[in-house]
């Protein structure tokens, strides 16, 4: 601890602090009282902010509660234990609403300082002290203040905050030029892919079921039971390119269901929800899988097409402007195993597939890095 610090929990620290009171995502206006209700916390602002996203109405609101110039703002209702109490510093001049499940805390210290302060390692694990990790997570203002940060002089609060600032801004700086070089390389992939699965000459065209051993086999319905060592892939469990998620759900075998283990290769299809379209192949790195309810697994004649010529398939802008067409919009997005087993397939001989992918997989590396 440098000389003049010292650690002071928050209820030493604040003046005043209080709950806001509740504003309905109906009542939010274009214009009026600027306001902030609790998720935007999480989903708009970060350290500080001068201007509030949103606005209400003063006469809409039961018991107003306000906040001004240097308050800090608390989340207090959240999704996850690492990100409860979420903390803002407000460093604009207008006097605004504050929202239901946001607690508001005055004092006379610097409020980007606290701001920083209350987002170090040290302070987020003592926020979710005692919390457990349910679907909703909350804190309170008791547990608030018995938060202990370390406290500089008030003559050097402002240095801190400068040299901060100004390494966020070098580091946001970095992100952006990484995010550049990032969406510039998979522009790449894409024109690569396009080129390299356009049809030639020679070519054959069959339908995805024609080319598939095992086709539109869905997947059952996921236990709640501890992880055994036969892992349930799910439609949660597909990103981008084919990683599993580390939560595992565990998958009992019951041989009179007939229960088949998935095998090197298998292709899994997402065929409802927010992820509709996206597609995993199965590794035998992955483990003992079998999959959920809301997949459909093909099992490729692999004499025809090869799974990893497929999967480059199920991520080319033309598969992707396939799923837009075809997918259907009742209570959610979703394509059927019909539509999935119609899907027309081109491809070349097996060595020129083989030839594709080895191209498409080095490309792919260098792009991950």
């Amino acid at each position: 601890m440098k000389e003049g610090w010292e650690y002071k929990k928050l209820g030493e620290v604040a003046t005043e602090m209080y709950r806001g009171s509740g504003i309905k995502r109906d009542q939010v206006t274009k214009e009026g009282t600027p306001c902030v209700r609790y998720g935007e916390i999480y989903t708009t602002y970060n350290i500080s902010f001068h201007t509030c996203a949103s606005h209400t109405t003063i006469e809409s609101i039961t018991s107003p509660k306000y906040f001004e110039h240097g308050d800090l703002l608390f989340a207090i209702t959240g999704e996850s234990v690492e990100d409860i109490g979420k903390t803002i510093a407000y460093l604009g001049n207008e006097k605004c609403l504050c929202g239901g499940d946001i607690i508001c805390m005055k004092h006379h210290q610097n409020p980007k300082y606290l701001a920083y302060a209350l987002s170090t390692p040290d302070a987020i694990r003592q926020k979710g002290l005692g919390k457990t990790k349910l679907k909703v997570v909350h804190t309170n203002a008791p547990a608030l203040k018995a938060i202990s940060i370390p406290l500089a002089p008030l003559s050097e609060q402002q240095s801190i905050v400068d040299y901060l600032d100004s390494a966020f801004a070098k580091i946001d700086a970095m992100k952006a030029n990484a995010e550049k070089r990032l969406n510039e390389a998979k522009a790449l992939f894409q024109a690569s892919l396009k080129k390299m699965l356009e049809p030639k000459e020679g070519w054959k065209e069959k339908t995805l079921k024609d080319i598939s051993i095992i086709s539109g086999n869905y997947g059952l319905s996921v236990p709640s039971t501890e992880y055994n060592g036969v892992r349930y892939l799910r439609i949660t469990d597909i990103t981008e390119w084919g990683d599993l998620n580390d939560e595992k759900v565990s998958a009992k075998l019951d041989e009179e269901k007939e229960q088949e283990l998935l095998e090197e290769g298998d292709l899994l299809f997402a065929r409802t929800g927010a992820t509709v379209g996206k597609t995993l192949m199965y590794k035998e790195e992955f483990g003992k899988c079998l999959f959920a309810g809301y997949l459909i697994r093909y099992r490729l004649n692999k004499k025809m097409v090869l799974p990893n010529f497929m999967f480059y398939i199920t991520h080319s802008d033309n598969y992707y402007k396939w799923v837009l067409e075809n997918q259907k919009a009742a209570a959610q997005p979703n394509i059927s195993a019909k539509l999935y087993n119609d899907y027309v397939v081109s491809f070349p001989s097996i060595d020129e597939q083989q030839s594709i992918v080895a191209a498409l997989d080095s490309l792919k590396s260098k792009v991950d890095r």
